[in-house]
């Protein structure tokens, strides 16, 4: 395949995209919807999620890693873990529908390829999605009308048709690989690199869930404000909300496992007054401290009995 990445962006340029989160429906294997352009999902952005995009009717440019590169109607690319991209056609009025999302967490295929060996297809594609497949020709148009009626279905029924989407990209005779191996070398370990302290600094909040914002940023090595930064888009949430959501969580399982007192269970979680304690515990989980333990004892009983 020949590499179409002579408009580099900086790498650096990279990491102000937008972490995009993507909620598959419960129980299905993809995500379908047709997106209208401008809208605020179209930006440059990266997600874990693989995301197939057909492009039937509009023209712009196209952004993938390292590669810009002009897209004519019938467009169809495929984008691998966290490669940023984004679709702009410049000086369009708005249109309706103009691009069909396909999206899908690949690595959870991957996984049970044992008990459906027909996600197999994912292994083998996987060293090339990372860098984005463009498919050329009149394969793109084919494959992108299985993906409109792909659409049209929904997830009845269509798990047939994804698979079929998913071989017949792999089968293509004409396509090509986008960003270059330069940049998904050098990204992959900026990427990781960030990726490894936020996790350190979940870790950090886990075991010390009061932590402020600025000592857990001390301690991965972080400025507090490129911290922030990059917390958010590796998580999707502000560091406060994500810290709030670790509190509560601590709080819920003093509450539901042990006898400790409710103010003593305050302090324990990581809140530093009673009054933010119970604000914030109702808004995460509905319930007062009170009626949540209440609940949990109610629980545990049905259960012994």
């Amino acid at each position: 395949m020949p590499i179409a990445s002579d408009y580099p962006h900086s790498i650096a340029e990279t990491f102000t995209a937008t972490r995009e989160q993507i909620v598959l429906p419960g129980g299905a294997s993809y995500l379908i919807r047709r997106d209208d352009y401008p809208n605020p999902v179209c930006i440059w952005n990266y997600h874990p999620e693989w995301e197939i995009h057909f492009i039937p009717d509009a023209s712009g440019f196209a952004y993938v890693g390292d590669y810009i590169g002009p897209f004519r109607p019938g467009h169809l690319m495929l984008t691998g873990t966290n490669l940023p991209h984004n679709w702009i056609t410049p000086g369009a009025p708005p249109l309706p529908g103009r691009d069909m999302v396909l999206q899908f967490n690949a690595d959870a295929l991957i996984g049970v390829r044992a008990v459906c060996p027909e996600f197999d297809v994912l292994h083998r594609l996987k060293p090339h999605a990372q860098r984005g497949i463009e498919i050329l020709g009149p394969e793109a148009s084919l494959i992108g009308a299985k993906i409109l009626k792909l659409h049209a279905v929904s997830h009845l029924g269509g798990l047939g048709l994804f698979l079929e989407i998913l071989q017949d990209i792999e089968a293509a005779s004409q396509k090509r690989l986008l960003a270059s191996e330069h940049f998904l070398s050098v990204y992959n370990q900026m990427s990781d690199r960030r990726h490894r302290r936020i996790d350190q600094a979940i870790q950090i909040l886990q075991s010390v869930p009061g932590a402020q914002m600025h000592e857990v940023a001390a301690q991965v090595g972080f400025e507090p404000s490129a911290f922030s930064r990059a917390f958010r888009r590796l998580t999707g949430m502000h560091f406060s909300a994500y810290s709030r959501s670790v509190r509560v969580w601590r709080a819920r399982t003093l509450l539901a496992e042990t006898e400790i007192p409710i103010t003593d269970v305050c302090f324990e979680a990581g809140f530093n007054n009673l009054s933010n304690f119970n604000r914030y515990f109702r808004i995460e989980t509905g319930l007062t401290p009170r009626a949540y333990r209440t609940a949990a004892r109610i629980r545990g009983r049905s259960i012994v009995s």
